[in-house]
């Protein structure tokens, strides 16, 4: 008995022996033929061949850099991102994986989940990309908007908008906006009308934190100070949001309370979107959102559609659906309280990047108003807006 269970041990111990062997020859054999791949730039090849490696079980630092690299040449960066956040725990401070995983985000759109490894970056890469834990003028921006309304009751609007972004650390930042609205009324009463001009100026912050790699939390203020010549009113709105992030696909839920006059405006919502993989990024992001005032409540729809049209445009569509009075969009930093409240919009904006620290954008949209004296009655107006961000 004793020497059956000897041949037996033995047979076991041969056996893992030869699956050893051949495990490190598997190996072995993907090193060095991604290796070549990877020198030969054969992209398309690496891929293949490292996809299937993983498939098979086999998985180490420099597989998943070869990978990342070759998706990021191919142009997908999103693939290239999931590579090398898979990279790091292998070695958490190897510049390459670093420094290609920031580019990969910065070319996705998702600089602002980088800070929870900017820090680890070789300080010669931070000097050269501007990074540092604080930044008292990390960004300016500037915005004008003009409306054309289409009736004789109502002046066309302007609005203007003046915004400063301070980083605060590596995961903190805190964006500032100062704005001003103003337009003149002519509001039909019986047997007179009645002309008045309003004039809204507004302070916005809103504070953002790098919980994780692919977690932001937020919180937003909104102060509101609308006057005309018989009245004055304030508003203060409170908005905290949780976005998690998924590489492709992005969601976002959100709270918010606006006290504005004799009001209480609760909203609640939801947003997801997705990139679909191809070089034109094209994405679809939909926001539902609900508004509970007094005894009544009602949904709110938008969907926008983007691609990009070159290396240095962004185009993007979009549409919403529902009553927006006392609605809020942007993580609360604009408020649509105008006295004639919106009921349709849809337009569309391009970004434009001239270089690394300068973006520009125009919107058009058309917009669906409804009157405040007889909300059975509807006009148009029509919203020209062009704005100017640059990076310090």
């Amino acid at each position: 008995m004793g020497s059956k269970n000897r041949y037996l041990i033995l047979i076991i111990l041969s056996f893992h022996a030869v699956m050893n062997a051949q495990e490190a020859s598997d190996y072995k054999y993907i090193d060095s033929l991604t290796y070549a791949y990877y020198n030969s730039r054969d992209w398309n090849k690496l891929i293949e061949v490292g996809q299937d490696a993983i498939a098979e079980g086999i998985d180490y630092k420099y597989l998943r850099q070869r990978l990342g690299y070759a998706f990021f040449s191919k142009g997908d960066y999103f693939e290239a991102r999931s590579q090398f956040e898979k990279a790091l725990p292998f070695d958490n401070y190897n510049s390459f994986s670093l420094e290609y995983l920031y580019y990969s985000n910065l070319y996705t759109g998702k600089e602002e989940y980088t800070g929870v490894f900017s820090g680890r970056l070789n300080p010669e890469l931070r000097k050269k990309l501007s990074i540092s834990p604080f930044k008292p003028l990390e960004s300016i921006e500037l915005e004008y908007n003009f409306k054309f309304a289409v009736t004789a009751h109502r002046s066309n609007p302007q609005y203007y908008r003046f915004g400063i972004n301070t980083k605060l650390g590596y995961r903190l930042s805190l964006y500032q906006s100062f704005s001003n609205y103003k337009q003149a009324i002519m509001i039909q009463q019986i047997g007179t009308n009645k002309n008045t001009s309003v004039k809204q100026p507004e302070y916005y912050a809103l504070l953002k934190w790098n919980a994780s790699s692919h977690l932001m939390l937020k919180t937003a203020y909104h102060f509101i100070n609308t006057t005309s010549e018989s009245s004055l009113t304030n508003g203060n709105l409170l908005l905290f949001a949780i976005a998690p992030d998924f590489n492709r696909f992005s969601l976002e839920t959100y709270v918010s309370v606006l006290s504005i006059g004799k009001d209480l405006i609760y909203q609640a919502g939801v947003r997801t979107g997705y990139v679909f993989p191809g070089r034109i990024n094209f994405s679809l992001t939909g926001t539902v959102s609900r508004l509970f005032q007094q005894n009544n409540s009602r949904f709110i729809y938008t969907q926008k559609a983007g691609l990009k049209v070159s290396k240095r445009a962004w185009i993007e569509g979009n549409v919403t659906f529902g009553r927006m009075a006392g609605y809020n969009d942007y993580n609360g930093l604009y408020v649509y309280n105008t006295f004639d409240p919106m009921t349709f919009r849809t337009g569309a904006t391009m970004i434009y990047y001239l270089g690394k620290n300068i973006a520009l954008w125009a919107n058009y949209s058309y917009e669906r108003k409804e009157n405040f004296e007889n909300s059975s009655f509807h006009y148009n107006q029509f919203s020209y807006l062009g704005g100017i961000k640059w990076k310090l």
